[in-house]
């Protein structure tokens, strides 16, 4: 059964957001023909369908939209409309629509709709409920002189009360900036008083503080409808625990050597992540056996990723020695889990240890399939005893926080079987 709906009105933003969701390892499809009924195979997750309505009249891209809704809305766990980042088209008549439908089909519960317009990554903020577009309110750049649909407004509401009466209040950056429990308790309050709850967001951590604290209150009795431009569906669909079907029990290892702060961020964002368990090693005097009892048993109880991330005893920078034994125990540790147990890929941060690892598995090269961020690519091991066996690496110095969680999320995706099918 497939757990997320998403709706644009373009078919190239509409593939922009489902992508999102797959970085995160979701199985996610654009379906061609978003009204004709379908059955689809349950390894789906995300069924994401464009209605090609941002020119349409009003009246008429909300009958698209209801059709979307009522085909494919029902059983999912979150239905998400997506918009145009700087509030070209329907978007009035589309959120109208798109609540309408989901509370006709969900009459026992309270559906509020939760507008999120930011697109932070794109320089599209929101701020005291204005959209703005690097940093000045969009009524000033192309969006107000589009030839089809201008808008004639920044402010967000104003735009959505160009086509629809729904109420609507707005949540601002004071709040959302501030603790999740307080964010929590106004999103409540304004979903009692209006029926659509607009909230500003100017980086990516506004918006997982608001997929945190919108998702706790998700219940039986009471829901969301997300509207956003892109990338906050993703976020909340991973606030809500949605994570990707295990199509097979091996694990990934991760062995990360490298000893730079950011690697160290990175290692502490993906050891947040579900399914993560990271042996911290200071001593290159470590016991292999031992740790390899340790991975055994975390694969045994379901982990998905397991590993270990090397550190100094005392915190400080580890000497050329230091650095050179504690590699040398991680290509013992790699030769042998790799020789006594079964993974789905193998993630090395950094350099020296990629190169180490891929030379003691006896690879004869490595195939490039996917760059995941710059100077990170994914690939398989070409020769040797493990050919085929999936591979990421990246620097110590390379990517943001999220990076070591993007190859893995990389791996899973390549591991895949079964293609997605429609019956």
């Amino acid at each position: 059964m497939s757990e997320i709906l998403v709706i644009g009105d373009d078919l190239t933003g509409t593939n922009a957001t489902a992508s999102a969701y797959a970085r995160d390892g979701l199985r996610a499809v654009t379906m061609l023909d978003p009204t004709a009924p379908v059955d689809l195979d349950d390894s789906i997750q995300v069924i994401a369908c464009s209605t090609g309505s941002r020119h349409m009249t009003p009246a008429r891209a909300a009958q698209t939209v209801d059709a979307i809704v009522r085909n494919f809305g029902y059983d999912v766990r979150a239905i998400v409309k997506r918009f145009d980042t700087t509030l070209r088209g329907n978007i009035g008549a589309e959120i109208e629509a798109t609540l309408t439908a989901t509370r006709a089909m969900h009459p026992e519960r309270r559906i509020c709709g939760l507008v999120v317009p930011g697109f932070p990554a794109a320089h599209r903020t929101t701020v005291g409920g204005y959209q703005l577009l690097d940093g000045e309110p969009i009524l000033m750049g192309p969006a107000s002189r589009d030839p089809f649909t201008p808008v004639r407004h920044s402010g967000v509401a104003g735009i959505i009360h160009e086509q629809t009466q729904l109420t609507t209040t707005n949540i601002g950056l004071d709040v959302v900036m501030g603790d999740t429990s307080t964010l929590a308790d106004r999103l409540t309050r304004a979903a009692q008083d209006a029926e659509l709850v607009i909230v500003d967001s100017v980086t990516d951590d506004d918006q997982q503080r608001i997929a945190t604290a919108a998702s706790a209150l998700e219940s039986d009795e009471r829901s969301w409808v997300v509207f956003e431009s892109g990338p906050f569906g993703a976020t909340y669909a991973h606030a809500l625990g949605i994570r990707p079907h295990v199509d097979r029990a091996n694990p990934i290892l991760a062995l990360i050597g490298s000893p730079t702060e950011l690697t160290k961020l990175q290692s502490d964002r993906l050891e947040s992540q579900s399914g993560v368990d990271l042996i911290t090693v200071d001593d290159p005097a470590s016991d292999v056996s031992q740790l390899l009892s340790r991975l055994r048993a975390s694969a045994e109880i379901g982990k998905t990723v397991i590993g270990i991330r090397t550190t100094s005893r005392d915190g400080s920078a580890p000497d050329p020695l230091h650095a050179s034994q504690m590699l040398a125990l991680i290509i013992d540790l790699a030769v042998e889990c790799a020789d006594s147990m079964q993974f789905d890929g193998i993630y090395a941060s950094g350099g020296d240890v990629a190169f180490a690892v891929l030379d003691a598995l006896g690879a004869r090269g490595y195939e490039v399939e996917n760059e995941v961020v710059p100077l990170a690519v994914s690939g398989k091991l070409v020769g040797g005893p493990h050919d085929g066996l999936g591979f990421a690496t990246k620097g110590g110095l390379v990517g943001d926080a999220d990076a070591a969680v993007e190859c893995i999320n990389q791996l899973r995706s390549r591991i895949r079987q079964s293609e997605p099918r429609i019956v």
